[in-house]
């Protein structure tokens, strides 16, 4: 995959990707907003957020980890400190924050991951069955950025990388903190009904385990997903 990615071109995209609901995030674009694309560890997040970079779209990255001291090679991807902001030292949350505020509001698309146990402020809503915590922080940030939250999907589907992308669900923050947990809830439900659609596809913390009690704790069978 790491040799794949500098290879993305628009040839290479129209014929392996798949795109859904594109037209949300360019009229948000439009309007000078900020987007946050909330995604889900489903599919193949790389090769999903680095063909919106081919394509134009101006991404920055929010992993968790510190970037690598490794040389970078000429034709393996890397993600650099330039489109990623690294997210490993509880000292620097401060100079993370800030760098995430102003890439939203300077128009940029930050993709995050919203099924991740980091991060202190939380709330806790149904998923696969269970009540389980989902941070808030990043919801917190795009909300002081004026910024539009727009869920993500992505995962492979009948030979192709499909990137699936939703109606904004920030309500253009109609009730300030109070759209957080509304928020969490309808980005919780939508990433359950694709995991329960193709559970082989999905690596994020709450996986196997919680997934393998669901399926034993519900009896009727869920039809594949047609697209």
């Amino acid at each position: 995959m790491h040799y794949l990615i500098p290879l993305l071109d628009h040839r290479v995209i129209d014929h392996f990707f798949k795109f859904e609901g594109l037209h949300h995030l360019d009229q948000v674009l439009k309007k000078g907003r900020g987007v946050v694309l909330m995604a889900g560890h489903l599919g193949n997040p790389h090769l999903a957020f680095c063909s919106f970079r081919a394509m134009g779209y101006d991404l920055i990255l929010i992993k968790g980890g510190a970037p690598r001291k490794l040389k970078p090679r000429k034709h393996r991807y890397w993600e650099t400190i330039e489109d990623t902001i690294f997210v490993y030292d509880s000292e620097l949350s401060s100079d993370y924050k800030e760098r995430i505020l102003g890439s939203l509001r300077s128009g940029k698309i930050v993709h995050y991951y919203g099924d991740t146990r980091e991060g202190k402020r939380k709330e806790r809503v149904s998923f696969l069955g269970r009540e389980m915590d989902f941070s808030t922080g990043m919801i917190h940030l795009a909300h002081r950025a004026g910024a539009a939250i727009i869920p993500c999907i992505h995962l492979y589907h009948q030979g192709r990388i499909t990137i699936i992308l939703k109606e904004p669900i920030d309500h253009q923050w109609e009730k300030g903190e109070g759209e957080y947990r509304r928020i969490i809830s309808e980005f919780a439900q939508l990433l359950e009904t694709y995991i329960l659609d193709f559970p082989e596809q999905y690596m994020g913390v709450y996986g196997p385990t919680v997934i393998s009690e669901y399926f034993h704790s519900h009896t009727n069978e869920r039809r594949p997903w047609k697209g």
